[in-house]
């Protein structure tokens, strides 16, 4: 069974409990506005709130630098999750979307997916984070080995307000195609749609476990990683990274043409394209 099944279940099976405990008492629809998870003493303050444009602009030098910075100031962010580790090929993270960019949350946990599915708002005080690039993917998380890494769970709960609000409209889903390789600082990290496209290496599974003696029949692996070319451009400038231990690393890649979704990251100036969920491939 693979890793993020197991921590799938774990999830599932504490949030029943905490479900189950709520309604032990006399039947009553759980209280949403003090969720089981997070910080809910975090206070909402509008003067301090700053926007996912506004910390890049603020941190572009770290950033492009793929260093980082920690924040020092009284600042929060409100932002909605855009994606997830509900099909394992998000890896302790989170995705962020605001009016004004996207940001990905590293965070050194699994099974995050129940308290922060797709859609839900949040309120993450960012005063001691720390902010910077990753391969210039900007990036919210802590100090790793003197660059921008995960935070722990711990560190996370204590920073994060999980808002009373689930809201899909704020989603914001742009036609990739339709986005300059020059906006490639602006809009990475976004949730983009690829109509009619096609994938690389049709008739092979998308992700399988590298094995020994096995010919590598892929167009590039890493870390656990496959790579597959999309329209034929050349992968330096455009590719499907999916995880070895997504839980759709099965599925076969078809000889016509699909539609994708997925979150835009970018890795120096290569866009990586990460399939949230299965559900996030459509045949045409």
């Amino acid at each position: 069974m693979k890793p993020q099944t197991i921590y799938k279940g774990l999830a599932l099976l504490a949030l029943s409990f905490t479900f189950v405990s709520c309604f032990d008492s006399d039947w009553d629809t759980p209280d949403m506005t003090n969720p089981p998870y997070g910080n809910n003493e975090i206070v909402e303050d509008q003067a301090k709130q700053v926007t996912i444009a506004d910390l890049k602009a603020k941190y572009s030098k770290a950033i492009a630098n793929s260093s980082f910075e920690r924040i020092t100031e009284e600042l929060q962010l409100r932002a909605t999750v855009i994606g997830n580790d509900i099909g394992g090929n998000i890896y302790k993270q989170i995705i962020v979307q605001d009016a004004t960019g996207a940001l990905v949350v590293g965070i050194n946990g699994t099974g995050l997916f129940p308290f922060l599915s797709v859609g839900q708002q949040l309120l993450i005080d960012l005063k001691d984070l720390c902010i910077g690039g990753y391969g210039e993917q900007p990036q919210l998380g802590d100090e790793y080995n003197n660059s921008i890494g995960r935070m722990s769970t711990e560190k996370w709960e204590q920073h994060v307000k999980v808002l009373p609000t689930h809201d899909m409209s704020q989603i914001d889903t742009l036609d990739f195609f339709k986005v300059a390789q020059a906006d490639i600082d602006r809009y990475c990290g976004y949730l983009v749609k690829l109509e009619n496209v096609s994938i690389g290496d049709a008739g092979y599974p998308i992700a399988p476990e590298y094995k020994a003696g096995t010919p590598l029949i892929y167009n590039g692996s890493s870390n656990g990683y496959v790579h597959h070319s999309i329209n034929g451009q050349s992968m330096s400038k455009l590719l499907l990274r999916t995880s070895t231990y997504a839980d759709f690393a099965s599925w076969v890649i078809p000889s016509t043409p699909v539609t994708l979704y997925g979150i835009a990251t970018r890795y120096r100036d290569t866009w990586q394209i990460l399939i949230r969920a299965e559900e996030d491939i459509k045949g045409n």
